[in-house]
């Protein structure tokens, strides 16, 4: 980085006044994201997972969770609504393979 009378500080493609940056917290966060090897890659791919995990954590105690009663209704429905619909489908499969039968021969 070279320095001029104007005390401009240049980041890879453009100058950016140095009172400028220090006026500007963005700018200075622009600056430091460009800075190459400063922080590895795996490093930075850990911390963005650490703070995808914490994130998820705050969000499931925001979770209303069923009561036992609750979640054993909700099961006996869901328990009823597979056997009637495969009761169903066997019926119509049943009757489809009688009648291709009578087609065929």
């Amino acid at each position: 980085m070279e320095q001029t009378a104007s005390q401009e500080v240049t980041t890879g493609q453009e100058k950016i006044p140095r009172d400028e940056k220090k006026k500007n917290p963005a700018v200075a966060k622009k600056e430091a994201e460009r800075r190459p090897g400063e922080e590895g890659a795996a490093f930075k791919y850990v911390r963005i997972a650490l703070q995808f995990l914490r994130e998820a954590k705050m969000e499931l105690k925001k979770v209303k969770w069923p009561t036992r009663k609750e979640l054993l209704a909700s099961t006996a429905v869901v328990i009823a609504l597979v056997l009637l619909v495969s009761f169903y489908l066997g019926v119509i499969d049943f009757g489809l393979i009688k009648i291709i039968k009578a087609i065929v021969g």
